[in-house]
């Protein structure tokens, strides 16, 4: 079993250029979809707390900076056996995400805002979880984290984490106020906002 996955090496190449590839997919599905949104109806306070630790999170995940050689030492085995999982973890997540975003179609916003004619999704990932866009990025981050595999990676997990939780509170509060008790029922019937019975 091992020698067979050591003979998947050469198949993975440029292990970094496929996570990439993932998320410029997503960067282009969000792109082709941010036309004809509905109009605004109103939305939530501020959540710069949230966007800044986010924007940190993207920042160590996808740059060299800070140059600062701690935060660039491999922590992870670049094994086909880590990286391949990895590979896959950050392609379902991905793609978790952009058949959210599609479900969600017109109702998408940046940040928590009601759109006039607001719908509430229920079907698809929004049966798995209340906030299938996070969990999608969420599992793609640990992917790419594993692939990337240095200490700055993993440094990143926990900001998005927390940046995704206060943002998911802050929609869950208007989701609450316009919706009622129809976003009451479906948050008993959807226990997860982020991770099934956890988060």
């Amino acid at each position: 079993m091992v020698e067979s996955a050591r003979d998947l090496l050469p198949l993975i190449k440029e292990p970094r250029d496929l996570v990439l590839a993932c998320w410029v997919t997503v960067a282009a599905a969000w792109l082709l979809t941010l036309y004809r949104l509905k109009p605004v109806a109103n939305q939530s306070g501020a959540e710069n707390g949230a966007i800044l630790m986010l924007a940190c999170a993207a920042v160590l995940l996808f740059t060299e900076v800070p140059q600062f050689l701690p935060l660039q030492a491999r922590c992870l085995p670049a094994h086909t056996l880590v990286i391949g999982p990895g590979i896959a973890l950050t392609a379902v997540g991905t793609t978790f995400a952009i058949i959210a975003r599609l479900l969600l179609g017109r109702n998408w916003s940046a940040v928590a805002r009601m759109r006039q004619d607001q719908e509430l999704i229920s079907s698809g990932p929004y049966r798995l979880v209340r906030h299938p866009i996070y969990a999608g990025i969420l599992a793609a981050a640990v992917g790419t984290a594993i692939v990337f595999g240095e200490v700055r990676d993993l440094l990143a997990l926990p900001l998005i984490v927390v940046g995704f939780w206060r943002k998911a509170r802050s929609e869950e509060r208007l989701l609450m106020s316009n919706f009622g008790d129809r976003y009451a029922a479906y948050r008993r019937r959807v226990r997860g906002g982020i991770v099934p019975y956890v988060l």
